[in-house]
């Protein structure tokens, strides 16, 4: 199994949770970061880089859905730091939410999604947390709406990313 197909399997695991006291304080800080985690990785990485690994179309279910009957456009980035590579992230967004807020998204290539995303308030449903048994990495999900319309982003911080 190639590194991208590990990762999704890793974010496709359901046994997220909700409460961050099992997590040590350092972890917790990143896991549990409510702002845009962009900004927050550009205060310690000056040069950090943002990968398209996989961007288009495809049926709900057939990746990480958030919706039953319709497409959805998944966005898959993998974000750096110089040449060390932090984290894996997956963007899903009902084709409802692309054609009424969201268009600009496939079109955001190697940019940021956070920088195009939190600028326009975004309202978190929720922001959950879980730790690969296998691996040791962690991850975390966040569902959230953009004027009503919903989109999930995971997160799977890989095996370089410096949580102190």
């Amino acid at each position: 199994m190639n590194k991208l197909s590990h990762y999704r399997t890793i974010l496709s695991q359901s046994n997220w949770q909700r409460d961050e006291s099992p997590l040590p304080i350092a972890v917790a800080d990143w896991l549990m970061h409510t702002e845009s985690l962009t900004l927050k990785l550009q205060q310690v990485c000056a040069n950090l880089t943002v990968g398209s690994m996989q961007q288009g179309w495809v049926q709900a279910g057939s990746a990480p859905s958030i919706c039953a009957h319709q497409r959805e456009w998944l966005r898959e980035v993998l974000l750096k730091c110089g040449e060390n590579q932090w984290i894996f992230a997956q963007t899903i967004f009902p084709e409802e939410t692309i054609k009424h807020v969201a268009q600009e998204v496939v079109n955001l290539g190697n940019d940021p999604i956070g920088l195009w995303l939190f600028p326009q308030n975004p309202t978190r449903v929720s922001l959950e947390w879980q730790q690969d048994s296998e691996t040791g990495l962690y991850m975390r999900r966040s569902q959230l709406r953009l004027r009503n319309y919903p989109l999930e982003i995971r997160e799977l911080f890989l095996e370089q990313f410096p949580f102190e």
